[in-house]
Formats: C-alpha cells, structure tokens, sequence
C-alpha cells in the first residue's frame, strides 16, 4: 500500500463511463461489488482494499488495483456520480492494456447494476402534445405489435394466409399470396404507427422521461396498491410540462409528486428530455434521405428497428429501453444503423431473396425434392438468414462511417448485449469465437465480432465497398471460428 499512497500523489489518467442512474442509485454501488461480484473482487482484475468514501469531493469508492499478472499497482478513486469519474494514481506511470481493461470491466459490473437498480426504478414517459401517453402504460395493439419489428411476424402470417388460399384457389394461390404479402409487406411501416399516441412528428417530436429511485420494499405497492396515485403523477408531470415546458426538473417534478402523495427528493429522481425528431432528421440529412414516420414503443428491451420499403412508407421504431438505458449519442448510432438498412433497401432484398425461393419452390422444383422437403426448408432458412448477416454487418460499417463514432456504436452494443458478451465469454476473455454463434438461426453476427470490427475500424481509410468488405469480414469471421480460442 505504501507505493499506492506515494502514487496517489500523481494522477495518471482518468476516464469517464456513462450511466442512466440518479446520483442516490449509485451509492449502493461499492456494496454491490463487495456483495455481487465473485468474492468482492472486479472480474479480471487484481484488487484490494476497497473502501466507500465521504467527503467534499463527494462520494467515491477507491481501491488498490493491478493486471492479474503483473506488478503495475494504482490506486483507483471511482466518484459515484453521473457519469462516473474514474481517477488513477500510481508512481509507476501509467499501464494503457490495464487501463483498457479497468475501463471494460468497470462498464460491465455497472451493466449488471443498473439491470438490478431498474427492479426498483419507476419509469413514467410520455409524449408532449399526446394526451393519450399520459395514461398509465397499456398494452399496445395487436396490429402495431404484429407489424413492428421484422419480418418474422408477416412470414407467419404469410403461412396462415397460404393454407387458406390453396383451400380457396389451389393453382393460382402462390401468385395470390406473394402480391398480398408484397402490399402488407410495403405498408408494414404505416400498418405498425396505426393509431399509435407514441408516433413522433415535428410537433410532437420529444419524449420526456421521469426516472423515479423507489425506496427499498415499496416498487410491489405502487404497482398494486398506489396505482391511482402514479396515475395523477404521471398526469401532473404531463400538465406541468405543457403549462411550462422550460421548468421541467427535477425539482419540480418533485414537488408535482409530492402532490400525488409521493415524499420524494430531487435527488430520487431523474427527468429526461430526448428529442427523437430533431434526432432522426439530423441523421437522415446525414444519409441523405427523407425522415422516416417515427414510432415509440413500450418495450423494456432496448432495440430499435426499420420497417416498410419506400422513403413514402418507412417507419423507424425505437422502444422505451433504448431511450432509458443508452445515452442520445449511442442511441443515433443504433437509429443510424437502421436508416442504413433503409437506404440500402435491405428489406427489399430479404423479401425478394423469400419470394423468389417461395415461387420457384412450388412451379418448378417441389415436387422432386421428396422426403428431403425437410432438411431443404432448413438450409433455404439457414441461408438466408446468413445473407442477412452481410446485411447487418454492411448496416454497422455504414453507420460507423456515415456518422464517424464507430467506436461509440461499438459502446452501445455492449450496453445492449453486455449480458450475452458475459455469459459467452467472447469478450472479456477476446479471441476466437465458437462456430455455433454462428450457425444460428440469427441474421446479426455474433456481438463479439461486430464490436471488435467495429473498434478496429481505421476511418482516415475506410473500405472502398463496405458491402463487399462485410462479405470478407463475415466470411473470416467464421473461417476463424473454427479455430481454438
């Protein structure tokens, strides 16, 4: 210890990791590491004397930390606050690999801790100027549900519609279903917006997001018990920023909860104003197309997907999780990658590449592949899933060109799949991946692989054909599966 308190005395580097936490959620951190981690230890790292502190600077947990192998000592001051400061002290200089490492770890403890500070956060959201996203959250519609997303959904409904129309007018049937199946597939966009109060426009273009830090054992009460009473909060919120739009923080929020019979702090809560229009017309200047129809979702998951063909009918759909859990500039890089597939027309090409096999299937070959049927509408399925994986790997290099942040798209893939990277063991532990991450039924690559392409991108020389340049990726990436991590 005695080298770490002579380091201290010199600060080496410092870095900053983002969080959605309120600065009252973030104390409990240090015990969450002691309590959660293996053995009160961060994963991959030396460390020793962990300490939470108080004092003028604020609150901060520090430690003594290393490499696991290696002597480079430092002691590591993590201020508790949003973003969370990182400081290191050591009289050996400075250790850039460790320091890499602290940062990749320190990121995904903090994942696995806001995932469980989100049990005990309340979440209300709305859109100004849509009364109706002011009510307490309902299910959405079956047609918005069934619409949004990708095209599983319209494939299966493709199924049903084919089993009625061969009942119906069994030899013209495949040409009847593959033009209705084109019109629903045109219109999915529009169809997935249909009466929606959480569709985006240049009047309503903002959500307003209120996080609410619940104290210990009362989440179960308000969500059976004082429902009535997150409802009038909820309202007084939506009143509060129509009457005065430039007041909404959180201590006023505070008070309108108080209202509601809620004994809050400023410090509990955290309000968010996200401007998803002025987003996604910036980013679709960037690629030089017309603003795409907007939709929100109540989904928890963070994600976002494009839907419908033309610039007349494309929809892009952001759920409540991408909001809540990414910051705006990760989250223009996940929309960014969306209005990629647009621009290039990807859905255009998956339909096609369906309909095309579907046609020749039931005139011309059906009927000579026999008891293979099963084995051959696997590999047909397989194959065009693994087509999509150029697709989405052309749709990352283009976002991280387009808009010159790959790395930050890289950020927020991790904040997306940092309990997938984990539990794979992909990318703390980095090198081959197994080939069954991607023989998958998946049309995205593995996480691990799109995060390190995308980290190691070289924008001063960018790929002459980002598409043919994934092709090779892809195509690498599984040569190099095979091998032996």
């Amino acid at each position: 210890m005695e080298d770490s308190e002579k380091g201290a005395e010199r600060k080496v580097h410092e870095f900053t990791v983002d969080t959605e936490l309120t600065k009252s959620q973030l104390l409990p951190f240090p015990r969450f590491i002691r309590e959660k981690m293996a053995f009160g230890q961060l994963p991959g790292v030396r460390m020793s004397g962990l300490e939470a502190i108080v004092s003028k600077e604020g609150h901060y947990m520090q430690f003594v930390a290393g490499p696991e192998r290696g002597r480079y000592e430092a002691l590591v001051r993590v201020y508790l606050d949003r973003p969370l400061k990182v400081e290191l002290r050591s009289s050996a200089g400075r250790d850039e690999d460790f320091e890499k490492q602290l940062r990749e770890v320190l990121f995904f403890s903090l994942q696995f801790f806001e995932e469980e500070a989100r049990k005990s956060t309340l979440y209300l959201s709305f859109v100004p100027g849509s009364p109706k996203t002011a009510e307490l959250r309902r299910r959405p519609s079956v047609i918005s549900w069934f619409f949004s997303g990708n095209l599983l959904n319209i494939f299966l409904l493709a199924i049903l519609i084919g089993v009625v129309l061969f009942t119906l007018i069994e030899e013209y049937a495949p040409i009847a279903l593959m033009i209705i199946m084109t019109a629903l597939v045109l219109s999915a966009g529009r169809l997935s917006s249909l009466g929606s109060p959480w569709k985006i426009t240049r009047d309503r273009r903002e959500v307003l997001l209120v996080q609410y830090n619940v104290p210990e054992g009362e989440m179960r009460s308000l969500r059976e018990e004082r429902v009535e009473q997150v409802k009038l909060a909820k309202r007084k919120a939506y009143d509060l920023f129509s009457e005065c739009p430039g007041l909404v923080c959180e201590d006023k929020v505070s008070e309108v909860f108080k209202e509601a019979g809620f004994d809050v702090s400023p410090k509990d809560l955290l309000v968010r104003r996200i401007d998803v229009y002025g987003m996604v017309e910036r980013l679709a200047a960037k690629f030089n197309m017309a603003v795409p129809a907007i939709v929100i979702t109540q989904d928890t998951r963070p994600n976002a997907a494009a839907t419908g063909f033309t610039k007349n009918l494309a929809t892009v759909i952001v759920t409540m999780g991408l909001l809540v859990q990414l910051d705006e500039e990760e989250i223009e890089l996940v929309i960014g990658h969306e209005l990629s597939h647009l621009r290039s027309g990807d859905p255009v090409v998956l339909f096609s590449l369906v309909a095309t096999e579907y046609l020749l299937r039931v005139y011309v070959y059906w009927q000579h592949i026999g008891a293979l049927w099963l084995p051959y509408l696997v590999g047909v399925f397989w194959s065009i899933f693994f087509f999509g994986k150029f697709l989405e790997s052309r749709a990352d290099l283009d976002a991280g060109l387009v808009l010159g942040k790959p790395k930050v798209m890289a950020e927020s893939l991790k904040k997306i799949g940092f309990r997938r990277l984990i539990l794979e063991e992909r990318f703390l532990e980095p090198g081959a991946g197994r080939l069954g991450e991607w023989m998958r039924f998946d049309p995205h690559p593995p996480l691990y692989f799109r995060i390190q392409r995308l980290e190691s991108l070289d924008l001063s020389r960018p790929p002459r054909h980002p598409f043919l340049s994934s092709v090779r990726a892809v195509l690498s990436g599984v040569a190099n599966s095979r091998k032996a991590p």
